[in-house]
């Protein structure tokens, strides 16, 4: 037997790709260009999408995504009733 037994496996976990960018990816491309489109400056929304997604292409790459993964905790907002007691930002994980 020449196949491999978690091809099912691999293949899995290989997030979904269109032209060989992820979802994620194609907004951040895309979102420039057509606001670019919108206010006639396609060359220019073009150049800031491809700019963006080189540099969430780096982000992703440093720590597997974790940073990104960071980064969108502490800045971005969530719902308040996400959590029903704030935990301090020092404590970074119970243990118990």
């Amino acid at each position: 037997m020449d196949r491999n037994e978690n091809t099912l496996l691999n293949h899995l976990d290989k997030p979904l790709r269109f032209l060989g960018v992820h979802k994620d990816e194609a907004c951040v491309l895309m979102v420039p260009l057509v606001g670019g489109l919108f206010l006639g400056w396609i060359l220019s929304g073009f150049c800031c999408g491809i700019g963006l997604l080189s540099l969430l292409r780096t982000l992703k790459a440093k720590n597997e995504g974790t940073s990104l993964m960071h980064a969108m905790y502490w800045h971005l907002p969530t719902p308040r009733k996400l959590l029903k007691m704030k935990t301090p930002s020092h404590i970074r994980e119970y243990v118990g």
